[in-house]
């Protein structure tokens, strides 16, 4: 997600406040974006990602790497398989 500051500035002088900023969390290794609001459901709040996408499960790690929730800092880490996340190498399944 980008700051919020940033997000107004979108926002504001580019969208002229029509269009919505949305902010994704993804990486390369995840093949599609994780976490991001609907935007024509709920409210966006710049600056986050606000919630996981359909069928993929985050948890947050503490330094042991025990899954913990409420507030604190810790590793984002996805529970299990999502979809859309390759299971397989392509010509060698096993």
């Amino acid at each position: 997600p980008i700051n919020p500051e940033a997000w107004d500035w979108y926002f504001n002088a580019v969208g002229e406040q029509r269009c919505p900023i949305v902010d994704t969390w993804w990486q390369t290794e995840t093949g599609g974006i994780m976490l991001s609001p609907l935007v024509s459901a709920q409210r966006i709040k710049p600056g986050c990602a606000t919630q996981p996408m359909f069928g993929v499960q985050p948890v947050l790690l503490d330094e042991h790497g025990k899954e913990f929730s409420g507030a604190g800092s810790g590793v984002l880490a996805i529970k299990a398989s999502w979809p859309g996340q390759i299971r397989s190498v392509y010509g060698d399944p096993q």
